[in-house]
């Protein structure tokens, strides 16, 4: 019997947990184009309110200002994606860094680097240093074996190491020792212990947005009465309007209302008509537009939605969710990680990162909510990167309960799964 780690559902209204969900149920083939540009329509009575200052909180890896380091990321990042559209499918790929700290980018491999991905690296040099350093094993081979770990029920997740070391992976019993764990068939690639890791967890439940709609406001399900929060803006495989959210955030043909709540039909915001299980997302349809709320859980400032980035590990990213609003010390740490939820879910190739001063990234109420970085010192304007899906380590948020660790899903790949495109200013 497979063993569950413990990711809990967690709702405003409603904390048990949520049955499983079926997979895949709107996956249809990858489209070209993942984004879709057009002016977003927002209704006379909802002028949007920007701000033309950044995070508040301390600024990491020694840069003078939160400008400074996203300039700095955005350049590194523009270069990564670039080498890892070659580099990820070519054999002897293990892994990459992008962490704006380090002034560079940089590119694990096992073997000889093909000249077409060498190619591509010389190319990317003339705009920002490519480090290329050996690995023991790559990233193909340690994707499968964190696939395996996170299947044999002794572990909460896995996920391959960036430098290509190894398997990171997860384990509950703050004593375990490597050594009271069966290695699964196959698997030879030495793993890393992270312990504790009793609560990664979905984190259920700004407060009362109106249309058109912003990624980070309150959401209700009106069956269960749980809360989430409203993700990125997409249209749907026929082009109509909706948002992104956590698939455990509902079931198939739930109607979700803002946070006005269910007394006005007018709280009423659609239904939610697309999901993928193992990637945790869904889309719900409604009128909204390609913007997202940032600061406070009670701010009505927002920021335009320009850009569609892949998350690497080393990058900066901000939490937007209903519940906790702005946070952006977090940093990416995993790419790739598998696991089981406890209600059963099980989710692949997410994304992990941990707030880097141990203070609360995500809490309760957060779920399907939007994850960006800032392209640079334009704070009214992200890029859009991940949805909200699940919180571990617990740790003081502020009453509620949440993490300092935050798993997510690309929006990259989420978007070309549903063959929906992500709407952009």
């Amino acid at each position: 019997m497979q063993k569950k780690i413990q990711l809990r559902l967690v709702a405003l209204a409603a904390c048990g947990l949520l049955p499983f969900l079926g997979t895949g149920a709107a996956v249809a083939q990858a489209a070209d184009d993942p984004v879709r540009k057009g002016q977003s329509i927002d209704e006379p009575r909802k002028p949007p309110v920007t701000d033309e200052t950044g995070p508040r909180e301390p600024v990491p890896g020694g840069f003078a200002d939160w400008g400074a380091l996203f300039t700095e990321q955005t350049r590194l990042n523009a270069v990564a994606d670039r080498v890892l559209d070659t580099a990820e499918t070519a054999e002897g790929y293990a892994g990459m860094i992008v962490a704006p700290e380090n002034h560079e980018v940089r590119l694990y491999w096992k073997g000889e680097v093909p000249s077409a991905v060498q190619s591509v690296i010389d190319e990317g040099r003339q705009k920002a240093p490519v480090r290329v350093l050996p690995a023991s094993y790559s990233h193909a081979q340690l994707q499968r074996e964190a696939e395996q770990w996170a299947e044999s029920g002794q572990v909460t997740g896995a996920a391959p190491q960036p430098d290509g070391s190894g398997v990171q992976v997860s384990v509950k019993g703050e004593d375990t020792s490597p050594d009271e764990l069966h290695r699964p068939g196959g698997a030879s690639a030495p793993i890393a212990l992270e312990r504790g890791e009793e609560q990664l967890s979905p984190a259920y439940d700004r407060q009362n947005d109106v249309p058109s709609y912003y990624a980070g406001g309150r959401t209700w399900n009106h069956r269960d009465g749980s809360s989430c929060t409203s993700g990125f803006a997409v249209y749907d495989k026929h082009g109509d309007r909706g948002f992104l959210t956590a698939a455990h955030c509902g079931k198939l043909w739930d109607q979700f209302y803002d946070g006005g709540g269910f007394g006005s039909t007018a709280n009423y915001m659609g239904d939610y008509s697309w999901y993928i299980t193992n990637r945790d997302s869904a889309i719900v349809m409604a009128n909204a537009t390609a913007r997202t709320f940032k600061g406070g859980p009670t701010s009505s400032v927002s920021a335009k939605v320009v850009a569609l980035w892949k998350a690497h590990v080393g990058n900066w990213v901000c939490n937007s969710g209903a519940s906790l609003g702005e946070v952006c010390q977090i940093k990416v740490t995993e790419v790739g990680w598998s696991g089981t939820y406890t209600n059963g879910q099980k989710v692949k190739h997410m994304v992990r990162a941990k707030h880097a001063g141990g203070g609360c990234a995500v809490a309760a109420g957060d779920s399907g909510g939007p994850i960006f970085a800032y392209p640079s010192a334009r704070w009214d304007e992200i890029a859009a990167q991940g949805i909200t899906s699940a919180w571990g380590k617990k740790v003081s948020c502020g009453g509620l309960d949440g993490g300092w660790r935050l798993t997510f899903p690309r929006v990259w790949d989420v978007v070309l799964a549903f063959d929906a495109a992500l709407m952009l200013y």
